[in-house]
């Protein structure tokens, strides 16, 4: 526990500092000036959009045990996930270890299949937006550091080498072996599984999955845009690329639930396509609160199911 909370601390100082990175970039009078133009029709349509993504992303997870050969529901697959967006609010990954161990409660499998499940779906979430960005970055679209280019295209192997890895019994036994004399934490030994057939197209199925669902939430943004200014001269496409970019902050722990490096890397991003820095971290923080609502939304059901379980008893 007293990790988590160093690492949770850790990342609450990294919000703090990109949070001032961010605001240093843009003018406070202009950002008050476009956050006050907000037009709320647009943003009544954002729960609608929340709503979607929720359903595409627990319709993976689904997907992916079906693979496995657990039979899930989807809407509480769907109920899991919104709780454990939830607790990724409080500490990191503690949202991942809430799901595993919940999933595993309700549908009786092993531990070590959960986790599978659980690891496939940040990873094919993840192989999704580097697919995409690797070559984006790679032919200059977009002018991002050196340091972040070379990142996501290790980051695109490493995701290659795991899912190899997670589908040759032998290789990970061995790789797991040697890892396992580094520290016993890292010898997986409870993941004993057998090479499957149809695991391409099915990795290749929900990496599709999590690209429709990288254009919806790239859509989500595109209406916030909307609401704070016209953005008729804005190339879509170059949009949604600018937005995959910004979705990586999901993927980079350094900050809580992403926030203060969404706003860093929107700023960094949207000016590039024609947005003003100012519109562009308003953007980003509406996105933050949306995510946070999100979280306490799923923390509200959490508290209902068990309050309706302490009744039971």
């Amino acid at each position: 526990m007293r990790k988590k909370i160093i690492k949770w601390i850790i990342q609450v100082i990294g919000t703090v500092l990109l949070l001032y990175l961010a605001i240093s970039k843009i003018n406070l009078d202009a950002l008050f000036e476009s956050l006050r133009g907000v037009n709320f029709y647009y943003l009544a349509l954002i729960p609608l959009f929340v709503l979607v993504d929720l359903l595409i992303n627990s319709y993976r997870i689904v997907s992916l045990y079906r693979f496995y050969g657990v039979e899930t529901k989807l809407p509480k697959v769907m109920i899991i996930k919104l709780q454990g967006s939830f607790f990724s609010l409080l500490f990191p990954l503690i949202g991942d270890a809430y799901k595993i161990q919940t999933l595993k409660n309700v549908y009786g499998s092993s531990l070590a299949k959960n986790s599978l499940v659980v690891l496939l779906d940040r990873l094919l979430f993840t192989l999704a937006l580097t697919l995409i960005l690797v070559p984006v970055w790679l032919l200059n679209i977009f002018e991002l550091p050196l340091i972040l280019k070379v990142t996501i295209i290790a980051l695109l192997i490493f995701e290659f080498l795991v899912l190899y890895l997670l589908n040759s019994p032998k290789s990970f036994s061995y790789i797991s072996s040697k890892l396992g004399k580094l520290h016993s934490k890292l010898a997986f030994k409870d993941f004993t599984f057998s090479k499957r057939k149809g695991y391409a197209s099915e990795m290749f199925v929900n990496t599709a999955i999590s690209v429709v669902r990288h254009v919806l939430t790239a859509s989500m943004y595109l209406i916030i845009a909307c609401s704070l200014l016209s953005i008729s001269h804005v190339n879509v496409w170059l949009f949604i690329l600018s937005v995959f970019s910004i979705i990586l902050s999901r993927v980079i722990p350094v900050s809580v639930a992403g926030i203060g490096l969404r706003e860093y890397i929107a700023v960094m991003i949207f000016p590039q396509i024609g947005i003003p820095p100012e519109a562009a971290f308003s953007i980003a923080l509406i996105v933050s609160f949306v995510g946070i609502a999100q979280g306490l939304f799923g923390g509200i059901t959490y508290l209902i199911n068990r309050f309706s379980l302490f009744k039971k008893l």
